[in-house]
């Protein structure tokens, strides 16, 4: 299908394989009886770069409700308690940094302090957490900093 519901979790940090594989398995357990008003939820869960949790659903088959995605965010929480991965913190701002490629996630106010210190600049690739379908996932998750969400935050 070339449209999914989509929902991006990031965690403060690099994950470890041992926690990659907890994630897989509790989370997989989860989503294999997510279902919403009765309708099971056909979904998929993808780790990226080590960090984000992406799932999906593809709502041709059946939409997630009010109550399906409290249930999934829920999961989540139980995650992030037992691994400390800030999960839902959406004040966490994560780039790639310019000099190493490597993926750096801080708060919002030290992000635009970095910016304000030119050691992030216009074309610091900047990851969007707010795309919600696959669509925009393929062209906004990952944009310069000028073209991003971010960019309010240049002068």
């Amino acid at each position: 299908m070339d449209y999914f519901k989509v929902w991006i979790y990031q965690s403060n940090r690099i994950l470890s394989s041992s926690e990659e594989e907890y994630i897989i398995k509790y989370l997989s357990n989860f989503l294999n009886t997510w279902a919403a008003h009765g309708d099971a939820l056909k979904s998929e869960l993808k780790i990226l770069d080590h960090k984000f949790m992406i799932v999906q659903v593809d709502e041709s088959q059946a939409k997630a409700s009010g109550c399906s995605i409290d249930k999934l965010n829920q999961c989540i929480r139980d995650i992030d308690n037992h691994l400390n991965l800030d999960l839902l913190n959406r004040l966490l701002v994560s780039y790639q940094n310019t000099k190493d490629s490597q993926i750096q996630t801080v708060p919002l106010h030290i992000f635009k302090e970095l910016i304000k210190n030119s050691e992030i600049d216009s074309q610091t690739l900047v990851y969007n957490l707010s795309v919600d379908n696959s669509l925009d996932f393929k062209t906004k998750f990952k944009l310069p900093l000028k073209d991003s969400w971010a960019s309010i935050y240049l002068k």
